[in-house]
């Protein structure tokens, strides 16, 4: 099956690096800056999904985002060439800032990308013509507006997002609404709709009749896949969600699907199926599954109001991953990202932490530890320690058992031992 070229992701990665300067240069800048913003601070989202990968961990909403702003102005231009715009557990739409990000980040000659679940778009539009304007600042199609849709009927959709009330329909009329300034406006921008598959939306006739939809309302791509299992679970309960769910799942999706599937990249919507094997957990526990090259791929500033190695472990859970407070210069900002592009991290330190690598970091790792696998050998793994009781995953956290590697350090062997209690 082809596949698009926005997800193509170690071809993405050495497009903007030379493969020969990773772990090579003192620094180089990610291809990209991940931000989540922190919904509207009340609330980090206004929908419950089952499978929402930040739900049972700490979702912490600290992040400054004047301060954000600030330190994007003092970046200046040509430096990402993208700005993603979502969450590991928040809705970036219900930020009250969130059209300033979108606004500098074109000022500063970057392309953006947002991932929403779409509730917002009609009352936005309604409230303040955010749909046009947002189409306005799409100069081409690498800007794109990404919808975690999820459901193909009212019905489902309440199911999966584990709501009591009909947001589907409205989220239906925002892509309407998109798509139809996108034709008034002849904008380039890029409209992408996202569907996990599970037991209430996926029967032959949803599925038909929401295809159908989406090449009616013209929609550029419409990707399925099953969900991931969550992040917080050690190995074996995700090696048992892989058995239990994606692999009998696989195979029904994969027939059930295989006659809507795209042939060629010009057909509009682009619809096809990534498989569960773009997030096999036993391909991140292979020996040779070492060294981690997502980090030039993008860095994140967290909701929490922290910078992070990893768009995947960006909640305060996963203490050691954080790189330190959000900054206050771009100098501080480059030493964190600095931190992060180091030849002896190991992905296993993430996976035996009880997480793991998203389907984008899970690609590019394979091939560079694939590509580099003569020289991954300096990548040794560092031992963590969970901090808190088991049963509150989202008061507990995980950090570097080695006080000298802790981005806090005065979280001591004191603090630890009077918080493991």
């Amino acid at each position: 099956m082809p596949r698009l070229d926005n997800y193509n992701y170690m071809k993405n990665l050495t497009d903007w690096v030379d493969e020969k300067d990773i772990f090579n240069k003192k620094f180089v800048w990610p291809r990209q800056m991940e931000i989540h913003l922190p919904s509207n601070k009340e609330i980090a989202c206004d929908f419950h999904c089952f499978y929402c990968q930040g739900s049972k961990l700490d979702m912490a909403l600290g992040l400054d985002e004047k301060k954000a702003l600030k330190l994007m102005e003092e970046i200046g231009p040509n430096t990402f060439e993208y700005y993603i715009y979502g969450g590991a557990y928040t809705e970036p739409l219900l930020n009250p800032y969130f059209m300033d990000f979108m606004r500098l980040t074109k000022k500063l000659n970057a392309h953006f990308g947002i991932h929403s679940n779409g509730s917002q778009l009609k009352k936005l539009q309604e409230k303040s013509g955010f749909c046009s304007e947002l189409v306005s600042l799409m100069k081409s199609k690498y800007d794109y507006f990404s919808c975690s849709l999820d459901g193909g009927s009212p019905e489902s959709h309440m199911k999966t997002k584990n709501i009591k009330y009909d947001a589907w329909t409205d989220i239906i009329e925002g892509l309407r609404i998109l798509v139809s300034e996108r034709e008034k406006q002849k904008s380039n921008g890029s409209i992408r709709v996202a569907y996990l598959l599970n037991k209430w939306n996926s029967s032959v006739e949803e599925l038909t009749k929401f295809i159908d939809l989406m090449k009616e309302i013209k929609v550029d791509s419409l990707r399925f896949s099953i969900p991931y299992a969550q992040y917080g679970n050690e190995v074996k309960k995700v090696q048992n969600y892989k058995q239990k769910v994606e692999v009998k799942e696989h195979k029904k999706f994969k027939e059930l699907l295989e006659p809507y599937m795209s042939k060629s990249k010009n057909e509009k919507p682009f619809v096809f199926y990534f498989a569960p094997e773009n997030q096999d957990i036993d391909r991140m526990l292979a020996e040779s599954y070492k060294q981690c090259a997502y980090t030039y791929y993008q860095t994140t500033m967290g909701s929490s109001g922290h910078i992070y190695r990893c768009s995947s472990i960006a909640t305060p859970s996963f203490d050691y991953g954080i790189l330190g407070k959000q900054p206050e210069t771009v100098e501080e900002l480059k030493q964190m990202i600095k931190v992060s592009q180091d030849k002896e991290f190991h992905c296993h330190t993430c996976i035996n932490s009880t997480a793991r690598c998203n389907r984008m970091a899970l690609e590019i790792n394979s091939e560079w530890n694939n590509y580099n696998k003569e020289n991954n050998h300096m990548a040794k793994e560092d031992k963590t320690l969970y901090v808190g009781e088991k049963d509150k995953r989202a008061e507990g956290k995980h950090i570097y058992k080695d006080t000298n590697k802790r981005w806090n350090k005065d979280s001591g062997p004191e603090t630890i031992e009077i918080q493991s209690k």
